[in-house]
C-alpha cells in the first residue's frame, strides 16, 4: 500500500463519453492525487502484477469475487474483476454510470430564488471553475484539474450552453467557500423533493446504534429492528477510538456539506451527501466516496456510509429536512433521534 502515497506527476483524464450508460465501473479513489498502485492477474496480493494503476483511473467491472488465497492483513477478501486484471475491492469506488436529461429552467423555491440538488451519476467529472482558481478551496487549487465524483451532492444556482454542451454551475450551501464551477449537465442528476420525503415519520421511539468493535450500524424503532448496514467508524489512536463513545442526539441534518480539517495534511471534501450531526465536534454520519471499505475502522472519526445507506438513514432519521434549503439545526433534546456509540 506504499505505493498508495507516491505521486505521479499528472492526472489521467478520461472524457466524460467514455463511460457507457448502465454500465458498472469502479473509479481508484484511494491515496492522493497520482497516486499508483497495482493490478494483479488473480484476485490475490501475491499474483503477479498485470498493470499499475492510478488514483482516479476507472475500469468496468466485470463481477465481485473472493479471493483466493487468504491475505491475513486484510479484513475484506473482495476484489472486482475488470477487463484487464484484478484489483482488491477497498480501492475502487463502485460507480453505476447514468446519464441525465438535462432541464433548461431551475425550479423557483419558496423564498423566489432559483435552483435544486442534483447528485454526480458518472464515476468523475471535470469541471470549469468559475473565478480565481487560486482562491477557491484547497481541492479546487491543489490539483491541475479539479473533478467531482460518483454519489456526490451539489446545489445548481444557473445554467448555460457553452461548446454545444447543457452545463450547470454549481456550488455548495454549507462549510464551504463560495465556489462555483460549471459542469456537463448530463453528469448530474436532478433529486427531487418526493425522494428526500421521511421514511416511517409515523414510527416513534427512532434510535440509531453505532458498533465499534463490529463497525455496523442498527437503526431502531422502539425494539424492532429496520435497518443495518457496515460502516467505517474513526479508528483507535492512543488507546481510544476516535469516534467518541456513548449516547448523543441528532442535532443538525444536511443534503450536501463540504467538510474539512487540519489544513493539508487532513482533508478537504466537497459534496458529501446526507450528513447527520450529532456530536459538538463535528462527528457525523454520512457518504464516503474516497474508499469502499466499509466494515474496516478508519474515518477521523465520523461514522462512513455507502450513499445509499446514508441517505436512508438520513431520510428516516429526525428531524426532518425539506428539500430548500436543505438542512434543519435544533436544539434540546425533542423531535432528534438518539445516535448511540457502543465499544
Amino acid at each position: 500500500m506504499g505505493a498508495l502515497a507516491l505521486p505521479k506527476l499528472e492526472p489521467r483524464t478520461q472524457a466524460v463519453e467514455q463511460f457507457i450508460d448502465g454500465k458498472l465501473y469502479g473509479r481508484i479513489a484511494v491515496g492522493d492525487v497520482g497516486a499508483w498502485t497495482e493490478m494483479r492477474s488473480e484476485p490475490n496480493v501475491d499474483a503477479p502484477v498485470v498493470k499499475t494503476i492510478y488514483r482516479d483511473d476507472v475500469f468496468e467491472i466485470k463481477r465481485e469475487l473472493v479471493a483466493n488465497k487468504l491475505d491475513p492483513n486484510r479484513y475484506k477478501q473482495r476484489w472486482y474483476e475488470t477487463p484487464e486484471g484484478y484489483v482488491h475491492s477497498w480501492m475502487m469506488q463502485p460507480c453505476r454510470s447514468y446519464y441525465n436529461p438535462v432541464v433548461n429552467a431551475l425550479p423557483e423555491q419558496a423564498d423566489g430564488q432559483h435552483g435544486m440538488w442534483v447528485e454526480i451519476t458518472i464515476p468523475k467529472v471535470d469541471i470549469q471553475v468559475q473565478g480565481s482558481k487560486e482562491n477557491s478551496s484547497y481541492w479546487i487549487r491543489s490539483v491541475p484539474q479539479p473533478r467531482l465524483y460518483y454519489s456526490q451532492v451539489h446545489w445548481v444556482s444557473d445554467i448555460r450552453q457553452h461548446n454545444g454542451r447543457t452545463e450547470y454551475l454549481l456550488s455548495e450551501k454549507y462549510g464551504a467557500l463560495p465556489d462555483q464551477y460549471w459542469v456537463d449537465a448530463r453528469a448530474c442528476r436532478v433529486i427531487t423533493p418526493e425522494e428526500i420525503a421521511p421514511i416511517h415519520p409515523e414510527a416513534g421511539e427512532k434510535r440509531i446504534v453505532v458498533d465499534l468493535y463490529n463497525q455496523t450500524l442498527y437503526a431502531f424503532e422502539g425494539k424492532r429492528e429496520v435497518y443495518f448496514c457496515e460502516v467505517s467508524t474513526g479508528y483507535v489512536k492512543e488507546g481510544k477510538w476516535t469516534t467518541t463513545p456513548g449516547v448523543h442526539h441528532t442535532w443538525r441534518k444536511m443534503i450536501s456539506l463540504h467538510m474539512s480539517a487540519g489544513g493539508v495534511s487532513q482533508y478537504d471534501s466537497p459534496g458529501i451527501a446526507w450528513t447527520l450531526l450529532y456530536h459538538s465536534d463535528g462527528q457525523a454520519i454520512h457518504t464516503a466516496y474516497w474508499h469502499n471499505n466499509f466494515g474496516v475502522a478508519l474515518s477521523h472519526g465520523c461514522v462512513n456510509c455507502l450513499p445509499h445507506d446514508a441517505k436512508w438513514i438520513w431520510r428516516w432519521s429526525e428531524p426532518y429536512v425539506g428539500y430548500y434549503p436543505g438542512e434543519q439545526t435544533i436544539q434540546g433534546f425533542v423531535g432528534n433521534t438518539t445516535v448511540e456509540v457502543i465499544e
